[in-house]
This record gives structure tokens, C-alpha cells and sequence, in this order.
């Protein structure tokens, strides 16, 4: 099981406050750090607080970690033309020393897509998107110029120079609950990130994961793929007095199928959760 934190949403931290959090994961032994793509908070947004922006924060963070890998989960495709955005990936790459993970998804939050002009298609019309997105992003990593001609994103002879440090290139991580995007992910991804909660934004149980992770499983199959998909999965963490609770919960997952499980630790805690679990809840994972 590989643990880590992420920011979700980014809403009303400053950068200081998350520079520090993911250098405190960093020391405290967590494997990975994460920012979801958002542009303001809450349901129906918050616009008097802070909110940075995803790609800009990960460069910027890329500079002030040293070992802990870097991603966001999951940058939506509608928000950045995607030949430019795997150029900015590729930079983060290297900024970072080979330490991107590469999240991406269909998107899903009407209101921010309204709120800044974007078109918010049905959600086939957002799958396919993140199709070609996907597609165009490998090419510009393999191709020394690439070429995609698509319903909905085109480019001729473009160039991504440098190319991403990592290679053959960086971790790919799709997110989301659905059976086409789940196929999406078997198709082009290494990992798949369970976007999905309960009621409410309540836990998962570990029978609803491994529910989610069968159709997963299928999609898999159906694509003949020969090395399975990573899992990951984040959800509300809290580290109390005793870190049992956690530490079971994890667990009951693992036993579900998950290989990545990340913190969503409460942001007024989130820094005395994050030094305490180098003592009480990686240890337990090791």
C-alpha cells in the first residue's frame, strides 16, 4: 500500500501553507503529494477565498520538494488545451527531476465550467474529449512531431521538446466511477482513481470499492491488457489519539483492491496529522 496526501480542494490555503504541508510529507515518509484542479471551492463557490491554480502551484512545488512525487488528481481536459498541457506536464517533469504523476479526467463541476466560459458537454461528449486528450498528450511524448485529428482537439506536426524525463513517460492516472472511463483507463492508463464517495461524501465501504474495482476488473479483461491497472482511492482522513481507525480502514481497502490509498486530512489539523503519521501510520504500511 502506497500512502499519500492531497489537497482537496485547494480553496482557501496560500501557498506557504501548502508548501509546508507537502515538505512535511515529504519528511514524514508519504510517497506522493496531490492538488485537484479546481478554481474556486464548495459546491456553489466560494470566491472571496484563495485558490491556486493547479499546474502553476505543481511547478512551484516541484522546486521546494526534493523526493516526494508530485501530482494532480486529476486535472480536467476541458480546462487546458490538451498539446499545451502536455507541455506543461513535461516541464513539471523535469522542473520536478522525474517525479510527475500525470492525473487526468472528463471533468465534472458545471458551475466552474460555466463561471469561465467553458462549454460543459454531455457526458459522452466529456469521455470523448478525454480520449483525444489522452491521445494527443502521447504523441507529443513519443513523437518527435505529432499529428491528431479529432472531433474535438487537432494538432499537425507539433512539437514537445524536451520530452518528459521520465520514460517511457510519466505515470498516467485516469479518475472517475464509470464503466467508459474505466475502459478509458485500460486502454491508456496505468492507474485508475476511484472518484467515487458515498452518500453524503461518505466513506466507500470496502464492499462498494471492491464492487467498483470488479467492474474495473472486466474493463481490464475486455482489453486484453497484460499488466494490471494501479488503484487509488482518497478519501475525509483523520488521525486521532489512536491511529487505529485509520489504520483499519486502510487496511479493509487494501483488502478490497486498493494499491494507493491518499489523505484528505482537515485542513485546520492537516500538518499535525501529516508529522504524526511518520510514527503512527506509515510505519503500520511498511
Amino acid at each position: 500500500m502506497k500512502l499519500g496526501v492531497i489537497v482537496s480542494p485547494a480553496a482557501g490555503w496560500s501557498y506557504t501553507g501548502i508548501c509546508d504541508l507537502a515538505q512535511r510529507a515529504e519528511t514524514s515518509g508519504f510517497a506522493s503529494f496531490w492538488v485537484s484542479d479546481h478554481f474556486f471551492g464548495g459546491p456553489g463557490g466560494t470566491p472571496d477565498r484563495n485558490c491556486l491554480e493547479a499546474w502553476t502551484l505543481l511547478a512551484a512545488l516541484a522546486r521546494d520538494t526534493t523526493t516526494i512525487r508530485l501530482g494532480v488528481l486529476v486535472a480536467a481536459v476541458q480546462y487546458r488545451n490538451p498539446a499545451l498541457q502536455a507541455k506543461m506536464a513535461a516541464s513539471v517533469d523535469h522542473i520536478s527531476g522525474g517525479r510527475l504523476e500525470f492525473g487526468i479526467g472528463a471533468g465534472w463541476k458545471e458551475n466552474e465550467y460555466r463561471a469561465y466560459g467553458y462549454d460543459f458537454p454531455s457526458p459522452g461528449d466529456r469521455v470523448d474529449q478525454l480520449r483525444e486528450g489522452i491521445e494527443i498528450t502521447e504523441r507529443l511524448w513519443k513523437d518527435d512531431r505529432a499529428t491528431f485529428h479529432g472531433k474535438h482537439y487537432r494538432i499537425d506536426d507539433a512539437v514537445c521538446a524536451p520530452k518528459p524525463t521520465q520514460q517511457p513517460r510519466p505515470p498516467v492516472w485516469i479518475g472517475g466511477a464509470g464503466p467508459r472511463v474505466m475502459r478509458l483507463a485500460a486502454r491508456y492508463a496505468d492507474g485508475f482513481d476511484l472518484g467515487k464517495h458515498g452518500d453524503g461524501g461518505a466513506d466507500l465501504t470496502p464492499e462498494e470499492m471492491a464492487a467498483s474495482f470488479r467492474e474495473l476488473e472486466a474493463a481490464e479483461g475486455a482489453s486484453k491488457r497484460k499488466v494490471r491497472l494501479q488503484r487509488s482511492h482518497w478519501s475525509a482522513s483523520i488521525l486521532e489519539a489512536d491511529a487505529k481507525p485509520l489504520i483499519d480502514k486502510i487496511r479493509a481497502y487494501a483488502g478490497a483492491g486498493l494499491d494507493q490509498y491518499l489523505c484528505a486530512f482537515p485542513k485546520d489539523r492537516a500538518a499535525e496529522m501529516v508529522e504524526r503519521s511518520s510514527e503512527e501510520l506509515i510505519p503500520a504500511f511498511a
